[in-house]
């Protein structure tokens, strides 16, 4: 049994190696190739600055528009409540390119908003620039938000409502008193996972950002290593960009507790605050607009996708397939890692090397993929044809880079039971092996469900990392997409944008949602 512990840990601690090489080990072939040349230049600082300013705005916005509306449809009962909350999650998944599709036809120069208010006689507006990239990331992030303040309601006691309405409170000492302290606690935990985010955005940058103004710093990495060729400019904003981060990240751990991301809601009827017909009809109100902020940019697609579904579409089953396979190989990688992590952090004694473990677990939020990409490159380029195996490169990289975002619904789980019967198999003298394969695993099947469908579907939309590997001849279906809105067959695209949006959704439901019992059952029947 010891050799069996021991194994474990050595598959753990090769994880957790991996993970930093990641992060460190990618900034410091990038310098090492570099002309070691450590002066940020205003042009940079310029970009800097950019990229925090739109990532705190996205995150400040995102995070203040979802309390009233989470709220609003925590405590009201309506037509499919269930069913919205649940599609509300999914909507994390959107691919980025249909997303910016999305904006430009709903918010662009010949979009439904645009044409509404000049009909009203007001001057038309430009969503190139910062407006755009915010409009894509309250677009992606406000959906998130919610889902996760949702959870956030439906864990206030029950006795502290009831207390609450025993002493007779109002609406403003209810909030203050029992919902104010949740938001408190829950909030900037969110406020940071979508902070990270938007400060790693690049397609939206890229698509969206209409000129240097509004260049952040993924796109200005991708721009020095892929257009100039200078990798001293990509080593210097990809070391300050890892080092703030990191620090962020650090400090956001130590004030507002662990990143979590709830997989299961339970909607309690009694957790209901007082109400006011104002209060009433403001929620409604706040239900009904993000509804349609949501759903009108999906709307669009679909219309835009049917109108053009009997365009030939060339070479659109290759990339299909490619994606698939890429967002299975993501989902293998990252689940093998993040098991191995989870059980090493919860099975270390010393506190301070399970903070090191967790923290640095978690470190790979804060890595560009870009610098990853490139400092693989660097590294490989002679041994291998990296064009030809781009989809394997893209596969491997999208899981590791996805670490945090599994570890932030799978690790406060491990913990949870970990406290609980974790001097019980210590005494029973249960192994590392059988603790995850007959204890973990089968308890916390739903989270990893919902991990891996995470995974699985981000990898089907994601553009970041492919257009560094990919050549001309290969590439998954977003860089197909992109291909095509570059050459202005926007046709196609529409088409291919809802076919890749639908892949998203029907995947995301199926590993979720899936059950082969049934099926078993009626196999055994037969």
């Amino acid at each position: 049994m010891e050799a069996g512990i021991k194994k474990i840990k050595l598959i753990g601690y090769i994880c957790f190696l991996g993970v930093l090489c990641v992060g460190i080990g990618s900034i410091v072939v990038l310098t090492i190739h570099s002309e070691h040349n450590i002066i940020i230049s205003p042009y940079e600082t310029q970009v800097i600055t950019f990229t925090l300013c739109q990532a705190f705005l996205s995150a400040v916005i995102s995070l203040l528009l979802a309390i009233p509306i989470s709220r609003a449809i925590y405590r009201n009962d309506f037509f499919c409540k269930k069913l919205f909350i649940s599609f509300i999650g999914i909507l994390f998944v959107l691919p980025i390119l249909v997303v910016i599709l999305a904006v430009i036809n709903v918010f662009g120069i010949n979009g439904i908003a645009n044409k509404s208010i000049s009909y009203l006689g007001f001057e038309k507006f430009s969503i190139y620039g910062l407006i755009g990239i915010l409009l894509g990331h309250i677009l992606i992030n406000l959906p998130f938000a919610v889902r996760l303040l949702i959870s956030g309601w439906s864990m206030i006691p029950t006795e502290h409502v009831r207390l609450a309405k025993q002493l007779n409170f109002g609406t403003l000492a209810f909030f203050k008193h029992i919902e104010l302290p949740m938001l408190v606690k829950n909030a900037p935990s969110i406020f940071m996972i979508i902070f990270l985010y938007c400060s790693l955005t690049f397609s939206i940058a890229l698509v969206l950002g209409g000129g240097p103004s509004a260049t952040t710093v993924e796109l200005a990495i991708y721009q020095a290593i892929v257009f100039e060729g200078d990798l001293a400019t990509a080593a210097r904003l990809a070391t300050f960009q890892f080092t703030l981060l990191t620090i962020l990240l650090i400090l956001s751990n130590k004030f507002s507790g662990n990143i979590f991301i709830e997989e299961t809601i339970e909607l309690k009827n009694n957790i209901r605050g007082p109400v006011t017909k104002l209060t009433h009809w403001l929620d409604y109100l706040f239900i009904i607009l993000f509804f349609i902020f949501i759903f009108l940019p999906i709307l669009v697609i679909v219309l835009k996708g049917l109108e053009n579904i009997t365009i030939p579409k060339d070479d659109f089953i290759i990339p299909t397939i490619n994606s698939l396979l890429v967002a299975l190989l993501a989902t293998l990688i990252n689940l093998i890692f993040s098991l191995s992590l989870c059980l090493i952090i919860v099975g270390e004694k010393q506190k301070f090397l399970r903070t090191l473990f967790e923290v640095g677990s978690f470190s790979t939020i804060c890595v560009s993929p870009l610098v990853f990409g490139t400092a693989f490159f660097l590294l490989a380029f002679e041994h291998i044809d990296i064009s030809s195996n781009a989809l394997l490169l893209t596969g491997v990289t999208n899981g590791i880079l996805m670490i945090p975002m599994s570890l932030a619904i799978l690790l406060p789980g491990f913990k949870r039971l970990r406290a609980r019967y974790g001097k019980l198999m210590n005494i029973i003298g249960v192994s590392r092996l059988s603790e995850l394969t007959k204890f973990y695993v089968p308890l916390l099947k739903k989270n990893i469900k919902f991990s891996c469908a995470l995974v699985f579907t981000l990898s089907i939309g994601d553009l970041g990392i492919i257009v560094l590997f990919s050549g001309t001849d290969v590439g998954t279906l977003p860089m197909y997409l992109y291909r095509l809105i570059g050459s202005y067959r926007m046709d196609e695209a529409y088409f291919v944008a809802m076919i890749l949006m639908l892949m998203a959704f029907v995947s995301f439901w199926l590993i979720e949602n899936g059950n082969l019992n049934a099926f078993k059952r009626k196999q055994m029947s037969d």
